[in-house]
């Protein structure tokens, strides 16, 4: 199993999250991918991020509409 970091930033909309994710991406010449998180489903998301490069940074917009079923 690679090991892997992995950071959850949350809080209220406008809270300049997104400038903290574009510093990052722009200091450390990351690729970002943005997924609106209620557009997919469990199977999918799995194979997306088994296909993404070794080091990138996430968004995924629109947690909060996830439904554990």
């Amino acid at each position: 199993i690679p090991y892997r970091k992995r950071y959850l930033l949350y809080g209220l909309p406008k809270t300049e999250k997104s400038n903290l994710y574009l510093s990052l991406v722009g200091r450390f010449d990351l690729d970002v991918y943005i997924l609106n998180i209620s557009t997919i489903d469990s199977q999918s998301l799995s194979t997306l991020l088994i296909k993404l490069p070794s080091y990138y940074i996430l968004l995924l917009e629109n947690v909060d509409t996830i439904s554990i079923a």
